[in-house]
């Protein structure tokens, strides 16, 4: 029997990173997020599309066991740069993203704060266009976890220890 409390369902998130054999891990890095909703007047898209809302409450969701590979960072170098530099269009004008955005050839992976290498396999959707990946990822993903400062480092011991992400932002409630 269908639950009329559920407004949404909530994914798993896999978000890779620089290549299709590492996932971003860090607090950094949404775990869960509402792609599904019920067709319901006054449910709208909330903040960059990340969410939703039911009217100005948050919706309730079901977790469901299935993920959603987010694929957004795989890019060669430049493709990064240029995702970055077209993202800060929508807040900043041309003059500081000229300053503080300079285009380069080469990509800093330190905003990922951690990558984990991926050893499952990719849908099968998506295997051609792995196979003819044209770039190959040269960055050694420890250094970027050397990086974290003192809250970072305390914050993901604490979730690596208990498996409770403290002050998590979490855009639904979830309902069991």
């Amino acid at each position: 029997m269908p639950d009329k409390n559920i407004e949404g369902l909530l994914f798993k998130y896999l978000h890779f990173y620089g290549s299709y054999d590492y996932i971003a891990t860090s607090r950094r890095w949404y775990r869960k997020e509402i792609r599904i909703i019920k067709n319901l007047k006054g449910i709208h898209s909330y903040r960059d599309a990340q969410g939703f809302r039911y009217e100005d409450r948050k919706i309730k969701v079901k977790e469901i066991d299935a993920y959603i590979y987010h694929y957004g960072w795989v890019k060669p170098p430049q493709g990064l740069n240029n995702k970055v530099r077209n993202f800060n269009k929508f807040y900043r004008d041309d003059e500081w993203i000229e300053t503080h955005i300079p285009k380069a050839e080469s990509f800093d992976y330190g905003n990922a704060d951690e990558l984990v290498k991926f050893n499952a396999s990719h849908p099968v959707a998506i295997q051609k266009r792995i196979t003819n990946t044209n770039w190959e990822f040269s960055y050694d993903p420890t250094v970027v976890k050397k990086k974290l400062n003192f809250r970072r480092r305390l914050l993901k011991w604490i979730e690596e220890r208990t498996g409770y992400r403290p002050f998590e932002y979490k855009n639904y409630n979830k309902i069991k």
